[in-house]
């Protein structure tokens, strides 16, 4: 069987390789010059199944609404210009944000990120990849009374699913990380979560990328797919600015121009894209490092430690298909960095910051859409949002077991493009 997979983010990548693996001819065709160019480039490095509640927690309208009056840095903004395009899925948006149905998607997601690191393991392991892996969990540091109670009792829900969560006090916190001793007074104290994992996403990609080629699958790069042709009901060909790629099934995992691609179809994915920041220094050698990666409640920012950097990622714009990088947002991160890391500690280099945007495809209810869709032989593995690095393998295994009707480990219905609906 041939499958061609539009995209070669990190998405688009894991799909072609468990697809590789179990004996088919794949094909995978971008519009960039190289695998995981886009989203996958700079994200924030983290795999982190305890971080699986999607954005629209309940209460998020009122961040949203603070943010419309806000010309500063809420960690999450909405710009006037990207109303338009949110009307529809935004209603969904924080219809989702209900506490039963946020508790229900936050859990889908922990599911398939569980699994995920199992799938990411796997293949990490067989095709011999370097990519900075460390499995040293997270820190998520607190720094008020109220905040750290309810972090204490959500670590107890956390557990209940299968999450390992270890609640610390201030001094437990620098006695794990001691590079967060400059801050220990403020810190009302933290929940550890050991299972958590970090990577360079793009290494990741691209390394992969590699092996499958060597393994048989082909890639063409600087090729925009324009036009998915159907006849009798199927997809016959994806037509590029180049040429046309013929196969038997089709994969639209290109991220938030999934929706475009599939909507001149008439099918209709509800997903939108949501900029997200970063920022990577540089650190100085035979200097104290931070070991473990810190995500700090009250400021919404994550501080990662990558091979030689340090990584600082924390911020979210509705601003619609725009990748402009808005330097007030990257100071911002700057800042922030500052106030989880000061300049003394962690043996960051900053004059060296590199700062970078990227547009993660969100869906509106937080879960990825992963599946088949009206047309018999196309389908569609997009909308991780945040969790895109997360959920990559499992979103990959799940979508092999659909397009070969094989059975998958976790419920393809939690998944499926067709959950809209009855919506």
């Amino acid at each position: 069987m041939r499958v061609v997979v539009i995209g070669s983010g990190i998405v688009g990548v894991t799909s072609a390789y468990l697809l590789l693996r179990l004996g088919h001819e794949v094909v995978v065709i971008d519009r960039e010059d190289e695998p995981g160019k886009k989203t996958t480039y700079a994200n924030g490095g983290l795999l982190t199944p305890s971080m699986s509640a999607p954005w629209n927690s309940p209460g998020i309208w009122r961040e949203l609404s603070r943010s419309l009056l806000n010309a500063g840095s809420a960690p999450v903004k909405v710009r006037l210009r990207a109303l338009p395009h949110l009307a529809i899925w935004g209603i969904s948006f924080l219809r989702n944000s209900r506490r039963n149905l946020f508790e229900r998607n936050a859990l889908s997601n922990l599911n398939l990120a569980r699994r995920s690191l199992q799938v990411m393991a796997v293949i990490a392991r067989e095709a011999a990849l370097e990519y900075g892996h460390a499995a040293r969990g997270t820190l998520r540091i607190f720094r008020d009374e109220d905040s750290f109670g309810r972090a204490r009792d959500s670590a107890t829900r956390s557990s209940e699913h299968g999450v390992d969560a270890r609640v610390l006090t201030a001094k437990e916190v620098v006695d794990l990380e001691p590079a967060l001793a400059p801050i220990a007074r403020h810190l009302s104290g933290a929940v550890y979560y050991p299972g958590d994992q970090t990577g360079d996403a793009r290494r990741f990609c691209m390394a992969l990328a590699r092996y499958a080629q060597r393994a048989g699958a082909a890639f063409y790069f600087s090729r925009d797919v324009h036009t998915l042709e159907v006849r009798g009901g199927r997809v016959v060909a994806a037509r590029s600015n180049r040429e046309a790629f013929v196969a038997d099934h089709y994969v639209v995992a290109a991220g938030h121009e999934s929706t475009q691609l599939l909507r001149s179809l008439g099918i209709k994915v509800p997903v939108q894209p949501l900029k997200g920041y970063s920022v990577t220094f540089k650190c100085r050698p035979a200097s104290p490092q931070l070991r473990i990666p810190v995500v700090d409640d009250g400021l919404h920012a994550a501080v990662t430690p990558l091979e030689g950097a340090v990584r600082v990622a924390g911020t979210a714009e509705f601003a619609g298909p725009d990748l402009t990088l808005d330097s007030k947002r990257t100071r911002s991160l700057v800042a922030l960095l500052s106030m989880v890391l000061p300049a003394h500690a962690g043996g960051i280099d900053l004059p060296t910051q590199e700062a970078w945007c990227g547009l993660r495809a969100m869906s509106c209810d937080g879960v990825p859409v992963i599946g088949s869709t009206p047309i018999p032989n196309l389908f569609v593995n997009s909308g991780h949002g945040h969790l895109g690095w997360t959920l990559a393998a499992g979103s990959a295994e799940l979508l092999s077991a659909v397009i070969l009707n094989g059975k998958p480990m976790v419920d393809p219905a939690r998944y499926a493009l067709s959950r809209f609906e009855a919506s």
